[in-house]
């Protein structure tokens, strides 16, 4: 079976995340439709899915890392984060391109969109992304192959999902001239995974009913943190194992964070600037690239008047 991916909803329960379950969910369904074969060019963007175990040659031991308070910081950052999600809307440039084994291009589509994060009801809280095209040359078979929940995977520095992971800090680094400290994760064997789900779907004969079956991943993973703010500046992750009976390889993601200022609030927050995925199937690739711009912030504030009508 050879299938792209969609990403659906992410559950956070609302008790100051005691119980967060960060649940990016994939669903395996049939690829583009790819024309007849021709001789192109190797696509862009390129494919370099990030190698989350390859050692970084500019890590320094010094100064010495503190985890338990980088850990700390970055998940007080991430509570803010998910504070933030959905009080802001965003354009998003999305650029999707599907190869074979050699590189050469099978499918490619594009698509600019209002981005917009919805939270659910006030008991269970359902981060959900919306996307509007913004113009009429936007792919409308984009809609099948989004990914979905990219932008919020620094969440798993939550406390609660910390508590998944190996966590161990490789050392300190630069990114974009800022110190930083650099977390290694990985999955915790034999704990189950809340982070990341896979969804694929099947039909059966003869009658082509379709099925469907949950089955978990487990991450590993880098991320750079600020060493002053606890910030998670980029973020990189990638699967402990692929699936064979899909013939799933590799999911490689790869995120960058930075500060956006708006005029209506004093300071800046942190949201998702550029995301890419990677997914390696036995007969085929695809890239999916997503650039956040234009952020405007808002808000709803609802009043109680308890003044009786005056008399007309």
């Amino acid at each position: 079976m050879v299938a792209t991916y969609r990403r659906d909803w992410i559950s956070v329960p609302l008790s100051v995340c005691l119980a967060l379950a960060l649940s990016i969910t994939f669903t395996v369904a049939k690829s583009l439709d790819a024309p007849p074969p021709q001789d192109k060019k190797p696509p862009h963007p390129y494919w370099q899915p990030p190698d989350v175990d390859k050692p970084i040659p500019s890590l320094s031991p010094t100064p010495a890392c503190s985890l338990p308070d980088v850990l700390k910081q970055a998940g007080q950052r991430a509570e803010k984060l998910l504070d933030h999600l959905q009080n802001f809307i965003a354009h998003e440039r999305v650029r999707y391109e599907q190869t074979d084994r050699v590189g050469s291009l099978e499918v490619s589509g594009s698509g600019y969109f209002d981005y917009l994060v919805d939270f659910g009801d006030q008991r269970v809280v359902k981060i959900k992304e919306l996307r509007n095209p913004l113009d009429a040359a936007t792919d409308k078979s984009l809609s099948g192959v989004l990914d979905k929940g990219l932008p919020v995977l620094a969440l798993i520095f939550v406390p609660d999902l910390q508590r998944d992971y190996e966590m161990s800090c490789e050392g300190s680094a630069q990114w974009d001239g800022q110190p930083v400290w650099v977390v290694h994760f990985r999955q915790i064997k034999g704990k189950h995974p809340r982070t990341m789900m896979m969804e694929t779907a099947t039909e059966a004969r003869p009658h082509s009913q379709t099925t469907t079956e949950i089955r978990p991943l487990r991450l590993k993973g880098r991320a750079w943190i600020s060493g002053d703010s606890g910030q998670v500046v980029h973020l990189e992750t990638n699967l402990v194992e692929g699936i064979l009976l899909i013939d799933l390889k590799e999911v490689a993601v790869s995120v960058d964070y930075a500060p956006v200022r708006f005029k209506a609030q004093d300071g800046e927050v942190w949201l998702p600037k550029f995301a890419v995925a990677y997914t390696d199937y036995a007969q085929r690739r695809m890239i999916i690239e997503h650039t956040f711009s234009d952020f405007q912030l808002f808000s709803v504030q609802t009043r109680e008047d308890n003044q009786k009508p005056k008399e007309p």
